[in-house]
């Protein structure tokens, strides 16, 4: 009688969390979208983080991800409503005036960000610089950086 060769027990490996990415333009996707509470002098304040898995053409083997943090206030020119505005359009918003709109349906969106290394005092215990994004857009309204390779 002969014995069956057995198959290989292949079980997928996935790619590694990286938030160390190089200061540039991006192409990117939100992924989550996620109400945090910061603690304040003056009591509890709430942020919306959007997280973002960055394209990276030179770390393909890494899930590269980077955050964006916003006050919770959609009020005209708040930082968070700016961005909505850019992404969205302002008929979006002004569409629901006077009502609520629901962030999570930015999960999925694909846009393009620009990531900058913030250097402080309080960072001497790393050996990496806080990566921050500090633009986001929609696709194709920003060049990338030339290392970076537009995929569609």
């Amino acid at each position: 009688m002969l014995i069956p060769k057995s198959k290989p027990l292949m079980v997928p490996v996935p790619r590694e969390p990286n938030f160390h990415i190089s200061e540039g333009k991006y192409r990117a996707q939100i992924i989550s979208v996620k109400k945090v509470f910061v603690e304040k002098l003056n009591g509890t304040g709430e942020l919306i983080r959007l997280l973002f898995e960055v394209r990276v053409p030179t770390l393909p083997k890494k899930q590269n991800l980077a955050k964006a943090e916003f006050k919770l206030d959609l009020s005209c020119g708040s930082e968070l409503r700016n961005i909505l505005n850019r992404l969205l359009g302002r008929q979006a918003l002004a569409e629901v005036a006077g009502g609520s709109f629901d962030l999570e349906q930015l999960v999925g969106m694909e846009v393009q960000i620009e990531i900058e290394h913030v250097i402080t005092s309080h960072r001497d215990e790393y050996t990496y610089p806080l990566v921050k994004v500090c633009d986001i857009q929609k696709l194709e309204t920003m060049p990338l950086s030339e290392n970076v390779e537009v995929k569609k």
